[in-house]
């Protein structure tokens, strides 16, 4: 006589378990993969005698792209996997969530033979399935679907009503934080260590002594980062640092409530170098020298290239020398290109930053006490100012607040309170510039008069021990329009280097 075996002495079918959330608040509230979904696969696996192989648990939180690489891994697995014969979820709308998925996920039983089970919806797809069960399942995808879609047109809500009210959806730019006040007060700060590095690099970008690689390369040298040409791009365009949030499926901008650390000019101004750089792509970047590309033929307009040589001595010993010449891309050259030494540029430029050295120490010493007076009485006026600001941007700030309101109480309709929005927005930005002009006035103001007496009193000293980036840096602080003809360079002075210089050659402080 035949007997049957037991449940335990039959060999277990082989399976891979795949787990979902969608959200943080389905994690915590009921779809937890550790605490519900993945434990109870296990103790089904078990109590269904099937050994479970692997498993895949997505948390939707992530980028869009990864989650579909992932299921698409668990796909390929399976497929390749002849042994696997069962794929257990927690529910159909776990496994799939989307008509590609539930086609994907289909394929496997009806083309692979394998068997599909929901266990909180207690259905189990197999090869050989009825009618009434794919129904079932079809049913509960549509049902995933537009599950999916609520969960996207939330995200989207939440999102949007955020960004009206001036606080940031996403995760901070470099430079902020996000800080915790209470869990149910939560805002963004600067962090005091990065948010000088972000004003450090808008600053000396702004003298447009900098190419996007030099200031990467001065910054990591300075304070031990390690940013690219792409980061210092990203951090000098992003309009966050000037009190506006872009959203980027919408392409449209919002104002902030958190501290802004560029002012609007600067920023302005370095959209205007940028977009100057990608206008006039430089060519000179592949040998490194002082002047390549600061420099125009006076002739033909042709940029200044660098030329290195190599010279050897009569003692044998090789040295490398930098020139200097036109291009001559236009053709316009009858005569011989006549080249000049990188040490015959930097003498120039050392000779005329001696010249600043004639200011007498007294002298010095009295604008110095000049600066300080005006900067006490230019303090009265700024703060009278600042106060009316102030006040009007708590009452627009108010004003915004309380249309919002009207909105949600269906007192206006969604057209007024997009034109009452737009126009108070359009005026608190105005306000917010103006204040930070205030506040970048007087964050500057000491420290450029002192940095240009300094440089005033050892300019020549300076430049002489100053490396390559410091060179072009004190270049493009002092001069502009700079044209070489032949072996002469001309150029402007800007102010107020201009005014002192000619103080400085004049009998009125030489005595």
């Amino acid at each position: 006589m035949k007997t049957m075996k037991k449940d335990s002495e039959v060999k277990p079918r082989k399976a891979i378990i795949f787990a979902r959330v969608s959200t943080a608040r389905q994690e915590k509230e009921g779809l937890s993969l550790k605490e519900i979904q993945l434990p109870l696969a296990y103790e089904y696996a078990k109590n269904h005698n099937i050994e479970v192989v692997a498993e895949y648990a997505i948390s939707e939180t992530g980028s869009e792209y990864k989650l579909r690489a992932k299921f698409n891994d668990m796909i390929a697995f399976v497929k390749r996997r002849k042994d696997i014969t069962d794929i257990i979820s927690f529910r159909v709308d776990r496994i799939t969530r989307n008509f590609k998925d539930a086609v994907a996920i289909d394929d496997l039983r009806t083309s692979y033979g394998k068997n599909i089970h929901c266990i909180d919806d207690r259905l189990v797809l197999t090869e050989d399935s009825t009618s009434n069960d794919i129904t079932q399942w079809d049913m509960k995808v549509l049902f995933a679907k537009q599950f999916l879609n609520r969960v996207k047109e939330d995200g989207n809500n939440t999102k949007y009503r955020k960004l009206e009210r001036g606080e940031l959806p996403w995760g901070t730019p470099y430079g902020y934080k996000h800080h915790t006040i209470s869990p149910q007060n939560k805002t963004v700060i600067a962090e005091d260590f990065k948010a000088t590095i972000v004003r450090k690099i808008h600053t000396l970008y702004s003298t447009g002594s900098y190419s996007l690689e030099t200031l990467a390369r001065a910054i990591n040298k300075e304070y031990g980062t390690k940013f690219y040409k792409s980061s210092i791009h990203r951090i000098l365009t992003d309009k966050f640092y000037i009190g506006i949030m872009t959203d980027k499926k919408s392409g449209k901008e919002y104002p902030h409530n958190y501290e802004r650390l560029v002012g609007f000019d600067m920023f302005e101004l370095n959209q205007q170098i940028i977009e100057g750089h990608n206008v006039k792509p430089r060519k000179y970047a592949g040998i490194p020298s002082i002047y390549r590309g600061l420099m125009r033929c006076s002739h033909c307009g042709c940029t200044i290239t660098s030329e290195l040589k190599k010279k050897t001595q009569k003692n044998g010993v090789r040295r490398e020398y930098m020139y200097y010449h036109c291009t001559n891309k236009r053709r316009q050259h009858t005569s011989p290109i006549q080249y000049i030494s990188e040490k015959e540029l930097d003498g120039v430029f050392k000779s005329l930053l001696d010249n600043f050295a004639n200011i007498p120490k007294d002298e010095i010493e009295r604008i110095k006490e000049t600066l300080n007076s005006t900067h006490d009485a230019k303090n009265k006026f700024q703060d009278d100012q600042l106060s009316e600001l102030n006040v009007r941007r708590s009452q627009l700030t108010a004003r915004i607040r309380r249309t919002y309101d009207m909105l949600a109480d269906g007192s206006i309709t969604p057209e007024v309170y997009e034109e009452n929005r737009q126009r108070y927005e359009d005026e608190l930005n105005d306000v917010k510039r103006k204040i930070d002009r205030l506040d970048t006035a007087d964050k500057e103001f000491c420290i450029t008069a002192s940095y240009l007496l300094r440089l005033f009193e050892n300019a020549g000293k300076i430049y002489e021990v100053a490396d390559e980036d410091e060179k072009r840096q004190i270049i493009g602080l002092i001069s502009s329009n700079l044209e070489l003809d032949n072996k002469n360079l001309d150029f402007n002075l800007k102010e107020p280097f201009a005014t002192v210089l000619k103080l400085a050659k004049s009998s009125l402080w030489q005595g």
